[in-house]
């Protein structure tokens, strides 16, 4: 190869010279035609979504690009393993044919762009070592490019049944797949007419292509044939590009805004209702009408990529849940009323339930657990959507599960779900000496909520004494509301009663408002997240921590010491309403890891990506219809996998719901259930001469 400083090739290069000028100028016109076509087609998905209803998602610029950025540039969801419904493995096939095709198709949008910047005078980088790093790129990019398409082929031809390959996905992958071979064709011509030119080491493709063309030709035929070629590649070029609002191609603008607009809060926050509009007439999404211009806009995103299908807890084990057709439902539904005159929208028969659009089962499948907006890669809400239409059904409709509609009845009178006498809410601390907070109490570093499983259920009971027994050892000043505690209405909200909800949450905030403390710490997810998150809305601003963050801070401070040994070969069951509504993974694995001899085993789906054990969203309250077993029994399967005898869990209704099913599962007959605090309390001496080693 000739000296680096003397790479470059002319722009219009062609045989004779350089390009007719009236060949290369139309380019503008065609350009400006591209852009037009383009620019209505977006517009009319715009017009689309401002047919819902207002909502302010702009707020924290930085903070939104940021993210834009990881989920576009940085891929950050596409570009790890998927995971698959069981029994098959994670796959990273997506992962690789999403990002061939991404960055291969970015590599040519960069090459293009650093041509641009030559032909209009910005900046010339087209020359030297920068040029041959330009063709480098647009060679891989190129290669990579028509290599994911070939895989999106094929997985869509072989997976059918799972995928569809419409007219919009034909015409996308034809039109990039042509522009990659049409920019092979033309650089391969170019080689194989210019034998002498600086850069045809580095265009390893061309060079490829270019022994297809005759050595010989006539000067006037090697003209015309690259003028032809070149041409043909340009229009194509604008063909691309005026498309892109008819093909799957409008994801790029479809995701990217989706992604800048995400809602910032916890995805299990949802929107304030305004029970005092007195022209309200109903309460929940009625029609598609009623759901917000963002709402619509993350509908319209959806890749069908299935992703949020795959990961559904409900759907996994036969359940009519399907979180991908619920977002494809409502995007039909929005496609449905914009084709419709002003007057003629909003009408009786395309009510959601009414029409049977959307089905009583599939909405009251859902388990909340989240996985299904962990997953999506262009942030879709799919959580909220389907809590919204749950919210219709049990405010406006009044078709609530019986036994859900019985857990709603028994808060709001007895204040705990199971209806048992209020009186017995504090039984769980007899002789254990606990404080109690009232008004006229000092203020407390941390005010304990121990929530109703752990004041009636007898297994929670045993994880609240570990508590107490854990933060008395470590002298931490804290107290309990005792018989003054109530529920804090998590079942009613994710029932989706959100006015009796509003009256129990404002009630619990008057309450603890009047009471003195720093901090509040709950050993249930459940009332974690709907004390730190959902009390907000109702004046509630709390410094909430789960018991696991507690008991993990103080073991880093050297206020928990943990001497005895724990010979046990646990797992970790992430809790949803922990992990993936707040974040926390870290705090209980770090518990885990400080308790000398006990060893961790991780479920393959953990994290993250961990399995629901179905009780969240209200589950707990009824037994949902279909399905071939509950959703727990899968959860246990993963669990057995690890050969682990003992299942650690830091939520009140996992606990419940693993310890009433475990037996129910061959490979899980033996197993020992227990929370985190129980864990920890094994380790400290039950009296002065206990040496606190515990087999297992």
């Amino acid at each position: 190869m000739s000296d680096v400083s003397t790479l470059t090739r002319t722009v219009y290069w062609s045989p004779s010279g350089e390009l007719a000028a009236a060949l290369h100028q139309t380019t503008y016109l065609w350009l400006v035609v591209a852009l037009g076509v383009m620019g209505w087609g977006i517009w009319r998905r715009i017009k689309i979504w401002k047919m819902g209803k207002p909502e302010a998602v702009f707020d924290r610029p930085l903070e939104r690009i940021v993210r834009l950025l990881k989920g576009t540039a940085g891929q950050a969801k596409v570009l790890r393993a998927r995971r698959m419904r069981d029994p098959k493995p994670r796959s990273y096939f997506a992962a690789w044919m999403h990002g061939l095709i991404f960055y291969g198709f970015m590599a040519l949008v960069f090459a293009t762009t650093i041509v641009a910047l030559k032909e209009y005078g910005v900046i010339d980088l087209y020359s030297g070592a920068f040029y041959g790093f330009v063709v480098i790129v647009s060679e891989v990019g190129g290669l990579a490019l028509t290599v994911g398409l070939g895989m999106g082929v094929f997985r869509r031809t072989t997976r059918k049944d799972e995928f569809k390959h419409a007219l919009d996905y034909s015409v996308l992958y034809a039109l990039l797949f042509l522009l990659c071979v049409q920019g092979f064709v033309i650089e391969g011509f170019r080689l194989a007419v210019d034998t002498n030119a600086v850069d045809a080491q580095l265009s390893f493709v061309g060079r490829f292509f270019a022994q297809f063309f005759p050595a010989e030709m006539s000067r006037e035929a090697t003209n015309n044939t690259y003028a032809g070629l070149w041409y043909f590649h340009m229009l194509t070029t604008m063909a691309f590009i005026a498309t892109i609002p008819y093909t799957r191609a409008m994801h790029i603008v479809t995701a990217s805004l989706n992604l800048y607009t995400q809602r910032l809060e916890p995805n299990v926050v949802l929107p304030k209702i305004d029970f005092e509009n007195p022209e309200s007439e109903f309460f929940g999404p009625r029609s598609i009408m009623d759901f917000t211009w963002k709402d619509m806009l993350s509908f319209d995103s959806c890749t069908e990529c299935r992703r949020c299908t795959d990961i559904c807890p409900a759907n996994a084990v036969g359940k009519a849940l399907d979180p991908r057709q619920v977002m494809l439902k409502l995007r039909d539904s929005m496609l449905v009323e914009a084709q419709l005159p002003g007057d003629k929208r909003n009408s009786e028969e395309n009510y959601l339930y009414e029409s049977g659009q959307i089905t009583n089962e599939e909405i009251w499948a859902c388990t909340n657990c989240g996985g299904c907006v962990n997953e999506c890669p262009v942030g879709i809400d799919q959580l909220r959507g389907i809590m919204q239409l749950r919210r219709y059904q049990t405010l406006t409709l009044g078709e609530v599960p019986p036994t859900a509609g019985k857990a709603i009845e028994n808060i709001k009178q007895h204040k705990n779900p199971w209806g048992v006498s209020h009186a017995d809410r504090f039984k769980w601390a007899e002789g254990l000496d606990v404080p109690v907070i009232s008004g006229d109490t000092p203020e407390v570093e941390y005010l304990y909520y121990v929530g109703c499983a752990g004041s009636y259920d007898s297994g929670n009971q045993k994880v609240a004494r570990s508590v107490v027994k854990i933060l008395k050892s470590c002298g931490v000043n804290f107290a309990v509301l005792g018989k003054a505690e109530q529920c804090n209405g998590e079942p009613v909200k994710r029932l989706g009663d959100e006015y009796s909800f509003s009256e129990i949450a404002r009630s619990n905030v008057e309450q603890l408002n009047a009471l003195k403390f720093k901090k509040i710490v709950t050993h249930c997810p459940h009332c974690f997240n709907t004390i730190k998150n959902d009390f907000k809305e109702y004046g509630g601003h709390y410094e909430v921590m789960h018991h696991s963050q507690l008991l993990a801070a103080l073991h880093r401070d050297g206020r928990l010491k943990m001497p005895g040994e724990v010979r046990k070969n646990v797992t970790f069951h992430d809790p949803c309403f922990l992990g993936r509504h707040n974040g926390e993974y870290e705090a209980p694995r770090q518990l885990l890891e400080g308790i000398a001899g006990l060893r961790l085993h991780e479920m393959e789906y953990s994290k993250q990506q961990s399995s629901c054990c179905g009780m969240g969203g209200g589950n707990m309250w009824y037994e949902s219809k279909g399905g071939d077993k509950p959703v727990v029994m899968q959860r246990l399967e993963h669990v057995a996998a690890t050969g682990a005898k003992t299942l650690v869990t830091g939520c009140s209704f996992c606990m419940i719901n693993f310890k009433g099913a475990f037996k129910n599962l061959e490979a899980t007959q033996d197993l020992e259930v227990m929370d985190l605090a129980e864990a920890v309390a094994l380790t400290l001496p039950a009296e002065p001469s206990s040496q606190g080693q515990t087999n297992g």
